[in-house]
C-alpha cells in the first residue's frame, strides 16, 4: 500500500512539474516594448526620418517637398505603434500555483476514490472476521478451504475446544500453509484453552512459520505449557530445540535429559533425543574449548556445535502427551 501511494505521489510531482513552472516563472523583460516586428519598422522609419531632415537642412529637398515626407513618416510610425498592442501579463502567479498543486493532487485522490479499488489497497488480514483461508490464497471452493473455514467458525464461537485448535493446526500443517495458522493464532489465539496440547502444537506451528525462529510467542508457549505440564513430550522436545537456537546448548540438554526417559526406548523418537543430546554436549564442549568469545551470535556458536537438533521445527516428537511407554 505505501508503495502504491509513493508511486501516486510521484506521478502527481511530475504533472506539476509540466504545470507550475509558467505560473512561477519571472516577469519577462520588456513585455510592454512591443513586437519585435514593430520594433524593427519603427527603427526604419526613424532612419528615414533623420536622412530626411539632413537632406532639408542641406538644401537638397523644396520646404514643402520636406513637410509632405516628414507628415508621411509621421503616419506611418503611428500606424506601426497602434499595430503592437501590448503582451499578455507574465508575472508570477505563485496563489494560482498554490491552486493547482491542491486541486491536481485533491482531484487525483477523488478519481482513484471513484473509479478505481481503494479497497484492494488494504491487506487482507486487516479484516478480523476475514476468512484465513481466503487471505493465504487457497480456493474458496476447495474442501480444505471450507474445512478450515468452518473449523474457525467452531473455534469462534467454542473457544475451549481443544481438540478442534489442535486439529485447526494440524490441518494448516498438513497444508504446509504456516504463514496462515500464524495469521489465525494473531487474531484467536487469546481464546485458545490452557491445554498442554494445544499450546505445543501452536508453538511448533509458529516456529515453523517464521523458520525456525521461537523468539517471541513460541517461547512464551513452551513456558506456559510447561508450567501446566512439566513432563510434557513434545513441550520438552520443543524446549531444548529453542535453548539449542539460541547457543544454550546446556539447557538443552537438560530438556532431553528429562525427555529421554519419558519415550519408548525401543522407539524412532528415543534415537532422536540421543543423537539431539549428543549435538548438543558435542556444542557445549566446543563452546567451552572456544573461551565464550563475546562477540559470537548464538546463531554462530549453535552453528559451530552442530548442523542443528534432530528435532527441527516442524518435526519434533509429537506423538504423543505425556510420557511414552
Amino acid at each position: 500500500m505505501t508503495l502504491f501511494w509513493l508511486l501516486a505521489a510521484g506521478m502527481v510531482a511530475v504533472a506539476l512539474l509540466f504545470v507550475l513552472p509558467p505560473l512561477l516563472a519571472p516577469e519577462a523583460a520588456g513585455r510592454r516594448g512591443g513586437s519585435p516586428q514593430a520594433q524593427a519598422s519603427l527603427a526604419v522609419l526613424r532612419e528615414q526620418l533623420a536622412q530626411l531632415q539632413a537632406d532639408h537642412a542641406s538644401g537638397r529637398i523644396a520646404p514643402d517637398h520636406y513637410a509632405q515626407a516628414r507628415a508621411e513618416i509621421e503616419r506611418r510610425a503611428l500606424r506601426e505603434g497602434c499595430a503592437a498592442p501590448d503582451r499578455l501579463d507574465t508575472r508570477p502567479a505563485p496563489r494560482w500555483a498554490l491552486a493547482v498543486a491542491l486541486g491536481l493532487g485533491a482531484i487525483s485522490v477523488g478519481l482513484y476514490a471513484a473509479l478505481g479499488n481503494p479497497a484492494a489497497l488494504t491487506p487482507a488480514d486487516a479484516d478480523p472476521h476475514a476468512s484465513p483461508s481466503a487471505s493465504a490464497g487457497h480456493d474458496p471452493g476447495d474442501p480444505m478451504a471450507e474445512r478450515l473455514a468452518g473449523l474457525i467458525q467452531h473455534l469462534q464461537a467454542h473457544p475451549d475446544d481443544a481438540e478442534g485448535w489442535m486439529t485447526l493446526a494440524h490441518t494448516y500443517a498438513t497444508l504446509g500453509d504456516f504463514a496462515g495458522g500464524a495469521a489465525t493464532w494473531a487474531r484467536m489465539g487469546a481464546r485458545a484453552p490452557q491445554d498442554p496440547g494445544v499450546l505445543a502444537d501452536w508453538a511448533d506451528l509458529l516456529a515453523t512459520a517464521a523458520d525456525g525462529d521461537f523468539s517471541g510467542e513460541p517461547d512464551r508457549l513452551i513456558g506456559r505449557l510447561l508450567a501446566l505440564a512439566p513432563d510434557d513430550v513434545k513441550g520438552l522436545a520443543l524446549a531444548g530445540t529453542s535453548a539449542f537456537f539460541r547457543g544454550d546448548f546446556h539447557g538443552a540438554i537438560d530438556a532431553w535429559e528429562r525427555l529421554l526417559p519419558l519415550v519408548d526406548p525401543d522407539g524412532p523418537v528415543h534415537e532422536q533425543v540421543q543423537a539431539s543430546l549428543a549435538q548438543a554436549r558435542r556444542a557445549a564442549e566446543g563452546a567451552a574449548t572456544d573461551g565464550g568469545a563475546a562477540d559470537r551470535t548464538a546463531a554462530d556458536r549453535a552453528a559451530a556445535g552442530a548442523e542443528g537438533p534432530a528435532f527441527p521445527p516442524g518435526a519434533r516428537a509429537s506423538g504423543g502427551r505425556g510420557r511414552q511407554d
